[in-house]
């Protein structure tokens, strides 16, 4: 599988002659997860060392995931109508400059806004950067495209937290700041490079400013004037909801139930890097097989049966004595990369499919709502079960989840040759 993966990341590179967009998002991609990479490992302490507690730092990250309930839905819909490189390229220009400001600050307070905004752009960003390579990428070639990005970002950031440790040794806790803000600033001027996707035409008669309100107030009731005009789509809403709550559980409660497993802290991190290696050269051979495919929801659906399956398993290696249950919780945590990587760049390749073109932004961005939804009610409700139940329970509720996300996902009618993208009405409902 590896090799497989490794083969079709170099025969992936290939289409990016053909497309100079990719090749831009591509290198920005890279500077901006090298950015985060690094940051990743020392936020929490830094986060500590200027005053917040643990209460404090999960206000932040829940704030940050309330505001793209609204602003997702807003952005992607203004990006249809105004153009997208704008915001891909403010959006990220924002966090390029915010990312130095969090290591000058020194009030707790301030702190807290300023992480907080800055997060509420990175996640923004993403219906409208998803909508871009929808734009421009082959439809026989979407899913390998967005392998291509996926896994290339992925890789990157194995090798940033590597270096991370290292980095914060030359250059302090602060002077990683500077740095993670001066790779983001050079990613978003690469980002100028970007050719302009073609926005729909703006009805005449109707001043800039007024067309953006109504705009974003469309936006805003996205999500649920989908699902109520189009029951067809119900499924992807719920799917998506429940996916993103299930994979909410692994970046805190994995490193935990591997420490709590005996696991020393040193090895934690090779532990989590090495799923993420899987996943990265595992999504390559998925998005070339899914292009291949005549329709993605089977491969989908394969892929989500795996994760109900490998979560519980999870859940279940708890249960073995000691000496056997870290390794057994090693080996199913790097499995659960194979059927997660095989159908993810299947996702927005689907998501691009079964909405018209010309609203491809705020169908993505509704669905970045309920995602941003999912975040901010994930971590409440698995703190809860792992301390009133157990770790395992959390797992075994995270299974539950992608079993919820599956029978949504089974809702689902993909676009054919008889059934065409649904078409959607461009006035205010």
């Amino acid at each position: 599988m590896m090799s497989r993966g490794a083969r079709a990341l170099r025969e992936m590179y290939g289409l990016t002659r053909g497309l100079g967009n990719l090749r831009v998002l591509l290198l920005s991609g890279l500077l901006g997860t090298l950015a985060s990479g690094l940051l990743n490992p020392v936020l929490p302490v830094f986060l500590s060392s200027r005053g917040l507690d643990l209460q404090g730092i999960g206000f932040v990250f829940t704030l940050a995931s309330v505001l793209p309930i609204f602003a997702q839905p807003v952005l992607g819909t203004l990006s249809d109508h105004f153009g997208r490189k704008r915001f891909v390229v403010g959006l990220s220009l924002g966090t390029s400059l915010l990312v130095p400001l969090l290591g000058l600050t020194a009030n707790a307070v301030a702190l807290a806004a300023v992480l907080s905004l800055k997060l509420l752009l990175v996640r923004s960003a993403s219906p409208v950067s998803n909508a871009l390579v929808a734009d421009f990428a082959p439809p026989k070639q979407r899913a390998t495209v967005f392998a291509l990005l996926d896994s290339a970002t992925n890789l990157t950031f194995v090798a940033a937290l590597v270096a991370s440790a290292a980095a914060v040794r030359w250059l302090s806790l602060a002077g990683v700041f500077f740095l993670a803000g001066a790779l983001f600033l050079c990613g978003s001027l690469v980002l100028l490079g970007l050719q302009e996707t073609e926005a729909a035409p703006r009805p005449e008669g109707k001043p800039r400013a007024t067309e953006a309100l109504r705009l974003a107030g469309r936006g805003l009731v996205a999500p649920l004037e989908y699902m109520r005009r189009f029951p067809a789509l119900s499924g992807l809403f719920v799917f998506q909801f429940f996916f993103s709550f299930a994979l909410n559980l692994y970046p805190i409660y994995v490193p935990l139930y591997a420490t709590r497993l005996g696991a020393p802290q040193e090895w934690v991190g090779p532990l989590i890097a090495t799923s993420w290696l899987v996943f990265a050269f595992v999504q390559p051979v998925g998005g070339r097989l899914s292009d291949q495919l005549a329709r993605r929801g089977g491969l989908i659906s394969a892929g989500l049966a795996g994760l109900v399956v490998l979560s519980l398993s999870l859940g279940a290696v708890g249960w073995l004595p000691a000496p056997y249950s870290l390794a057994a919780l090693a080996l199913t945590w790097a499995l659960l990369a194979v059927p997660d990587g095989l159908f993810r760049p299947s996702l927005p390749a689907l998501f691009a499919e079964v909405c018209p073109r010309e609203e491809r932004g705020r169908f993505m961005g509704a669905l970045g709502a309920c995602a941003a939804l999912a975040q901010m009610v994930a971590p409440i409700t698995y703190g809860f079960v792992a301390q009133h139940l157990s770790l395992q329970a959390a797992f075994f509720l995270s299974s539950g989840a992608f079993l919820a996300a599956l029978a949504g996902m089974a809702r689902v009618r993909e676009p054919s040759a008889s059934a065409p993208p649904l078409q959607t009405s461009t006035e205010p409902v």
